[in-house]
């Protein structure tokens, strides 16, 4: 039995499309399948469920046994008093967080048999190594390559912009909110994006434009409401008065950071540590409210990296926290992350700023997409491995969007390329 194998059946919700309850006899409704977390914590963060009619969010553990809870030592450390769920194959105990209460538990083996599971990790193992259409990518045309990965991502952006135009819905029409929402879930890359973003709840946007003058206050506050000025043992200086300006912004304009999740370190570069990437935002906001309307204005790939480049606190060219030091290096954001920005954080509003006002935007976009190089990761590794060339971002986004709904979900038929070399319609 595998762990692994459970994550791919929560994730994918295979076999999991049935009434649903926990082991008490609950009920159980699967709102929102959550995001998979490869650092510390808990296994899947921010998922959405209703139990007994109450919607819960929160973060799910995943293990084979329930008893593995207290085997990992988890009712001992704080990171997971946030479990909603306990999703195990078998429930041979009750578990409990440290603060002693009791947390739901799903037991999968009620729902699948051992025959299912076993077709679904020999799935998931074929899955994990190869492509469907592994060795025969080089078989589709050129031209049929280019015009679906085209398509794609023009899928991508409007799926992205489609969250952006709620933002919008919620931020009353005020599109420099909406671009410091992006921007905060931009800054947090794959890692720490949901948690920047949380980050809006309690900190709405006219307290920024306040602040917009004070780049202490601005950090400060970023910083404090992700949890990250709690420690009130350290005496460096710069700690010492960014707390203290937090206490007096958060009293003065009476915000909770109930709402906001504590971003994380474990297996980050230290480049992308939460309290580097924080202080470049503040410093990218620093009398700097009309960010989107200078983006609006530009007319070029190197005037929109212009706009977003930005650097942290000199504090921080010596230290990777805190409390400790490092050789000296540049705090300034380099032309790589800014990039990222303007594909996830950037792009997307756009997009949506356009099908809002009925501007025509989706051209200039691919033409600065195409001007940037493509991403590097496994799945675009993958993929070049059989062939398809990926020199820019717009193909290496477009290749994210097909795997993710085509190639992990099987639906080789409803893909221009599989279609292809399975009837050759093309």
């Amino acid at each position: 039995m595998r762990e692994i194998v459970l994550h791919s059946l929560w994730l994918s919700q295979r076999h999991l499309q049935t009434p649903l309850q926990t082991t008490l006899g609950i009920p159980l409704q699967l709102l929102w399948v959550g995001t998979p977390n490869s650092g510390s914590g808990p296994d899947i963060h921010f998922s959405r469920i209703g139990i007994g009619g109450q919607i819960w969010c929160g973060h799910v553990e995943i293990h084979v046994k329930a008893s593995d809870w207290y085997r990992h030592g988890h009712h001992l450390d704080p990171a997971y008093n946030t479990v909603i769920l306990h999703v195990v194959w078998s429930s041979d105990m009750e578990v409990r967080r440290e603060d002693k209460t009791v947390i739901p538990t799903l037991e999968l083996s009620s729902y699948l048999t051992e025959t299912q599971l076993s077709v679904f990790d020999t799935y998931t193992r074929r899955r994990e190594l190869v492509l469907p259409c592994h060795s025969m990518l080089g078989f589709v045309p050129d031209s049929l390559i280019s015009s679906w990965l085209e398509e794609l991502y023009t899928v991508r952006l409007e799926e992205k912009s489609e969250e952006v135009l709620r933002w919008h819905a919620e931020s009353r029409g005020d599109w420099e909110a909406v671009f410091f929402r992006s921007m905060l879930k931009g800054f947090g890359l794959n890692r720490n994006g949901e948690a920047f973003l949380s980050l809006s709840k309690a900190l709405p946007y006219h307290v920024v434009r306040k602040l917009s003058t004070d780049l202490i206050a601005l950090e400060s506050l970023l910083l404090g409401l992700s949890g990250l000025l709690e420690r009130r043992r350290h005496t460096v200086p710069y700690f010492k008065e960014l707390a203290a300006v937090y206490r007096y912004q958060r009293s003065k304009f009476r915000l909770e950071r109930d709402a906001c999740y504590q971003p994380e370190f474990f297996s980050l570069r230290p480049w992308n540590f939460p309290t580097l990437r924080l202080s470049q935002l503040a410093h990218l906001y620093h009398g700097n409210t009309g960010l989107f309307h200078r983006v609006r204005s530009c007319t070029s790939l190197e005037d929109l990296r212009a706009v977003l480049r930005t650097r942290a606190s000199s504090f921080w060219e010596t230290h990777f926290t805190f409390d400790k030091t490092c050789d000296k290096r540049s705090c300034k954001t380099s032309e790589r992350f800014t990039d990222l920005l303007l594909l996830n954080a950037v792009f997307p509003v756009m997009m949506a700023y356009g099908k809002s006002t009925g501007m025509s935007v989706l051209t200039r976009i691919k033409k600065w997409a195409r001007g940037i190089r493509a991403e590097d990761n496994t799945v675009i590794r993958r993929f070049k491995k059989e062939g398809i060339p990926v020199k820019t971002a717009l193909e290496s986004q477009a290749l994210l969007q097909l795997h993710k709904t085509y190639c992990q979900k099987n639906k080789c038929l409803q893909c221009p390329w599989g279609d292809h070399l399975l009837y050759g319609k093309y």
